[in-house]
């Protein structure tokens, strides 16, 4: 008999309680949430795919329940602000119950200031997933992910429109089961660098950013060129652009060139890339769209780094003052690129396409409810590579 999640019990329980002592006004609210996910090909097999000997099971298809309970805190205090969102999700999977875990997740910051003119913020993350399938092909094992980061950063208006904006930051990912193309690592970075904001609320940024790293689980010498450190400097030019009361753009050029200490065939440089707008076309539509173009380190016996044009499309129309229709597309070319030896360069190209069309209705203030259908494929130039998946979805929110 399968368990019931945890969460939900305790989200049902104080949902019973919680109306008692929690006002609206409060700065403390606590969310309950539940959903029901089908997955028509949970391991991103190709059709071609032989599932009874890599499952078990004829069927690669799945049905996961999650259940959240979490808890958001946001107050201010003179010039202080303090925030902090946690919850605790369980995903129970149906037919492969060696995959259900709980994750714990939080954002937590504080949003400081010691004059208005000087000010910034302190966070602090931590959140925990599955490995996707699309990525990793161990179908006999939970392989989760662990992320979490901190930072610092401050600004300071230095003279009218002129701020000078500096940072610290650190990240780690873990993963249970080992990752070929994403290892664990653990990273430090710093960044300095200027801004103007104009008086329309526009702003333009330039900063200079470093990064050192580690890869936690490589040894040298290695057979195959994986370094156990790594590099990075950038340099990022930024554009913030009001269009009016109800139109936003924003674009980046960034040069990126990333060193290894003992393994100089895995360094590459090169530039990301993107633009994006938000349009609010009128009271009842709206439409998000942007274009990237991302270098991504992505090592492989025959590739150092990822080079992926992406574009995405995200309408929306509040058909009712209660009920909102989405559609989220979104369009990858990934190539797999900087061989690290002369003997095997990768020519492979993946196409990435993802759809969804999602519905969400608040027919009371504190419960939202929703649903969605949509498809996600691969197409490669790869024998093995492509797959079609297509996922439904219900779910129910509770906030008090």
């Amino acid at each position: 008999m399968r368990r019931t999640p945890t969460c939900l019990v305790y989200g049902m329980l104080l949902c019973c309680s919680a109306t008692a002592w929690a006002q609206t006004e409060d700065p403390l609210t606590l969310v309950a949430s539940y959903a029901i996910q089908t997955d028509s090909n949970l391991f991103r097999l190709p059709a071609s795919a032989n599932t009874q000997a890599l499952l078990g099971t004829s069927d690669a298809s799945e049905q996961i329940g999650i259940g959240s309970l979490g808890v958001n805190f946001k107050t201010r205090q003179s010039l202080q602000q303090f925030e902090l969102s946690a919850s605790f999700i369980d995903y129970q999977y149906q037919r492969f119950g060696y995959l259900s875990f709980t994750a714990t997740n939080f954002d937590a910051a504080w949003r400081w200031s010691v004059t208005p003119r000087w000010r910034g913020s302190l966070t602090a993350t931590r959140k925990e997933t599955l490995n996707n399938f699309a990525d990793y092909q161990g179908f006999s094992q939970r392989n989760v992910r662990l992320d979490t980061s901190t930072g610092l950063n401050t600004e300071y208006e230095i003279d009218g429109p002129w701020r000078l904006v500096a940072g610290v930051y650190g990240s780690r990912q873990a993963n249970q089961a080992a990752q070929v193309s994403g290892s664990d690592f653990a990273n430090t970075s710093a960044d300095v660098g200027v801004l103007y904001a104009f008086a329309s609320g526009s702003s333009i940024a330039l900063r200079t950013r470093t990064a050192q790293g580690d890869y936690l689980n490589k040894t040298l010498p290695s057979a195959g060129l994986f370094d156990n450190a790594y590099a990075q400097t950038e340099q990022d030019l930024r554009l913030h652009w009001l269009m009016g009361a109800s139109h936003t753009a924003d674009a980046n050029i960034t040069f990126v060139a990333r060193t290894h200490p003992n393994y100089s065939q895995r360094d590459y440089t090169g530039v990301n890339t993107g633009a994006s707008v938000n349009l609010q076309l009128s009271g009842k539509t709206s439409l998000a769209a942007s274009y990237q173009h991302q270098l991504a380190a992505y090592q492989t016996n025959s590739s150092n780094y990822s080079q992926t044009d992406s574009i995405s499309l995200a309408p929306a129309w509040a058909f009712s003052p209660k009920a909102v229709l989405r559609l989220q597309a979104k369009l990858d070319q990934v190539e797999y690129l900087g061989s690290p030896t002369t003997i095997a360069a990768s020519t492979r190209r993946d196409t990435n396409r993802e759809l969804t069309l999602s519905v969400n209705w608040q027919p009371y203030q504190k419960l939202l409810v929703g649903a969605s259908v949509g498809t996600v494929s691969r197409g490669s130039n790869q024998a093995g590579l492509d797959f079609d998946s297509t996922q439904i979805g219900l779910n129910a929110q509770y906030t008090y």
